[in-house]
């Protein structure tokens, strides 16, 4: 008798924990999706009110993973081999600093500086000038601090999809459009002068990543495949040239690239794909990290956006299922899961670090730019302003100051409160 008390009682006590968590992951839920007449009422009529939870995320992270596992159940999960490194990564993600003054705070407004909508945007390495593309083909050089547009190239005959300064060479500015075509410009002449074009792809280029040493780029296009450009003779200091090295063939459209710290390791994610490849430029040897959890090859998602860290250890993976996972470089170790933007496989999602690594941003279809704490999954601030979608973010270098473009054809700045 005495023992089937006992038993009546610990689960009487689980029944009130169990209540407790569901509430407090509901709460957080509506909490994070900015839905505080629901969140009152539901609080009102249960009397039950939760604090901030110390995780953010987690009631889609549980639906996330029943899911995944309901779908592997016909696949034997591979022996998890990673547990120290996973330990390490744990223990470099807990000495994230809680607390650093990120850019949250609505500031200028640029408008009317295209006359189409603004689709790419990218702050040069000093974040003393910024550049845009747009659907009206052209691309526009502004000054940070006079707020000013100071030049524009017109070398596109199509949308501008991609802008991208070189990470050392401030006035060195690539730019890819809907035309197929690649432009390096210098973006410091007045008039800005066209260095180098290229004809390489036979659908819309969608981006152009650069080596983190400058020593090279790549592009990767609609027509299923990526270009590797390098440094080449004939050029100079100021006014490199470049030459195509190699093209890379997939099975579909490639999506979002990535060059990790080393400058020879591109990182390319393809839509329908469960895998990163890991591509040695200098070899062409190939390697593959399984974007799932689980070791199995059911395709759940499709990587739209890669940003390494700071620190050149972790990759963030912005996918088409309104969740970002956090992976560890070359394993299918997944970190972190952020939930609460609204991305599908329709939109062109694009997230950036803080250069703290303790914080990441990321564009949402619901006119919003979202802001998580990288270790504790906490989402901390939706940045709102803009009228219609956000179609891309970069972060100044000293971390002050995020910058984002949108459909409404404006240009927004977002700066730490005061």
């Amino acid at each position: 008798t005495t023992r089937s008390s006992q038993r009546l009682l610990s689960a009487s006590r689980l029944d009130k924990m169990d209540e407790e968590k569901i509430h407090m992951l509901v709460q957080q839920w509506l909490k994070e999706k900015g839905y505080d007449n629901a969140l009152g009422a539901l609080q009102k009529e249960s009397g039950i009110v939760s604090g901030d939870a110390e995780v953010g995320g987690q009631l889609l992270s549980v639906l996330y993973e029943h899911a995944e596992m309901k779908a592997s159940l016909l696949e034997s999960a591979p022996e998890d081999l990673l547990q120290g490194e996973k330990r390490a990564a744990e223990e470099e993600l807990i000495k994230l600093p809680l607390e650093v003054p990120v850019p949250t705070e609505h500031g200028h407004v640029f408008s009317h500086i295209h006359a189409g909508n603004i689709i790419a945007c990218q702050f040069n390495c000093t974040g003393g000038h910024f550049a845009t593309g747009s659907s009206d083909t052209s691309v526009k050089i502004l000054c940070v601090q006079q707020k000013k547009v100071l030049r524009t190239i017109n070398t596109h005959g199509a949308p501008v999809l991609s802008v991208s300064f070189h990470p050392s060479k401030p006035h060195l500015l690539l730019s890819t459009a809907m035309d197929g075509t690649t432009a390096l410009s210098h973006a410091d002449k007045t008039p800005p002068e066209v260095l180098q074009t290229w004809k390489d792809h036979q659908k819309y280029v969608t981006r152009a990543v650069w080596a983190r040493d400058g020593s090279a780029f790549a592009t990767c296009s609609h027509d299923k495949s990526a270009v590797v450009y390098r440094l080449a003779e004939g050029g100079t200091e100021d006014e490199p040239k470049f030459e195509k090295k190699q093209m890379l063939q997939f099975t579909s459209i490639p999506e979002a690239m990535e060059f990790l710290d080393d400058s020879m390791t591109l990182v390319v994610s393809v839509r329908g794909d469960n895998y990163l490849h890991y591509i040695d430029i200098d070899t062409g040897d190939v390697n593959k990290a399984n974007l799932n959890a689980l070791g199995d090859d059911h395709v759940s998602f499709t990587v739209l956006d890669l940003s390494l860290s700071p620190n050149g250890k972790w990759l963030l993976a912005s996918t088409d299922k309104s969740r970002l996972l956090l992976y560890t470089v070359g394993t299918t170790m997944q970190l972190r899961y952020y939930y609460g933007a609204v991305n599908d496989d329709l939109c062109q999602t694009r997230a950036c670090w803080h250069p703290s690594g303790a914080y990441i941003y990321v564009t949402s279809q619901d006119h919003k730019v979202y802001c998580w704490h990288v270790a504790s999954q906490k989402l901390v601030s939706r940045l709102v302003g803009h009228a219609a979608a956000v179609r891309d973010i970069a972060m100044s270098g000293d971390g002050k100051t995020l910058v984002s473009c949108a459909f409404d054809k404006t240009v927004r700045f977002w700066t730490i409160p005061e």
